[in-house]
C-alpha cells in the first residue's frame, strides 16, 4: 500500500471474490474434475486481453448465446491455449516440461452454470464490514464485471441494497481494470481516488487502483478475514469519521 496523505472517506469493493466467494473456486474444481493444468482455464481467460468473449459479455456487448459460442471457441482452442499456458509457466519460473492437453472439451455453459452457483454464497465477514462501514458514516460502493443475464440481475438486486452505489460493467459498458470505470465510482461518490480504500482478489484490477492512488487490498480465498482486519485497521488510523464498535 502507497502511503497515504488524505483521509479515507470510502471504499470500494468488488463481488465476486470479495463480498460472495470467488468464481475461481469452481473453475478450479472444473480443472480438477477435466484433468487440467491447475490454472489453465483462468489463463485462457485472460489471454485475450479486453477483446474475449467473457470480457465482453461483461460489457454486455454480446447476447448470452453469443458469449457461450465464442466462449467454447476460445476454451477449446487447445494450441491458443497450451502457448499461452508455457509462457505463463515461463514467467512463473515453473517447470514447462509438463504433459498439457492434446484435446479440449470444455463445455462453457455447464462452466458458466457452476461459477455463477459459487457465487451465491457470501463472505458473511466482508458483508458485515460494510454494514460497519456505513454506520461509521464512510461511502460504499460495489464495482463489479458482472453480466445482464437473470442470475446477474438477481445477484445485483440482492446485493445493491448494502451499498451507496453499485456500479455494474454490464451497464456501464466499462470494465476493470480500465481506469475510466474507477473513476466513475469515486465520481457517483463524490470523492477523489486518494480518499478510497479499494478490494479486489484480482492483482491487475489492484494495480489499476494504485495507478489512480487508491489504497488497494488484495482480498485472497480462504484469508477474506485478513482482509477485513486490515481495512480496519486503516479505518482507524487514517479514516475521516471515528469507528464504531
Amino acid at each position: 500500500m502507497e502511503p497515504q496523505t488524505r483521509p479515507i472517506r470510502a471504499v470500494i469493493f468488488d463481488i465476486g471474490g470479495v463480498i460472495v466467494k470467488s468464481p475461481f473456486l469452481a473453475i478450479s474444481l472444473y480443472e480438477q474434475s477435466h484433468h487440467l493444468p491447475s490454472n489453465y482455464i483462468n489463463i485462457s481467460l485472460s489471454k485475450h486481453g479486453s477483446h474475449g468473449a467473457f470480457q465482453q459479455y461483461e460489457r454486455n456487448e454480446i447476447s448470452y448465446t453469443e458469449f457461450i459460442n465464442k466462449w467454447s471457441l476460445e476454451l477449446n482452442d487447445v494450441t491458443a491455449n497450451n502457448k499461452a499456458y508455457l509462457e505463463y509457466l515461463t514467467r512463473r519460473h515453473l517447470d514447462t516440461r509438463m504433459v498439457l492437453p492434446r484435446t479440449l472439451r470444455v463445455d462453457a455453459h455447464e462452466l458458466f452454470t457452476r461459477m455463477m452457483k459459487v457465487t451465491e454464497e457470501p463472505n458473511e465477514c466482508v458483508v458485515e464490514l460494510v454494514k460497519w462501514l456505513r454506520r461509521c458514516g464512510y461511502k460504499v460502493a460495489a464495482l463489479t464485471n458482472n453480466f445482464q443475464n437473470d442470475e446477474g440481475k438477481v445477484q445485483a438486486n440482492a446485493l445493491a441494497k448494502l451499498f451507496d452505489e453499485f456500479v455494474e460493467s454490464s451497464v456501464v459498458g466499462l470494465r476493470k481494470p480500465d481506469a475510466r470505470f474507477y473513476t466513475h465510482a469515486c465520481n457517483l461518490l463524490e470523492v477523489s481516488p486518494d480518499e478510497v480504500v479499494f478490494l479486489d482478489d484480482i492483482g491487475k484490477n489492484l494495480s489499476a487502483a494504485k495507478r489512480l492512488g487508491m489504497t488497494a487490498i488484495q482480498v485472497e480465498i480462504g484469508r477474506e478475514q485478513e482482509a477485513v482486519d486490515t481495512v480496519k485497521r486503516i479505518i482507524r488510523t487514517l479514516g475521516a469519521f471515528e469507528p464504531k464498535l
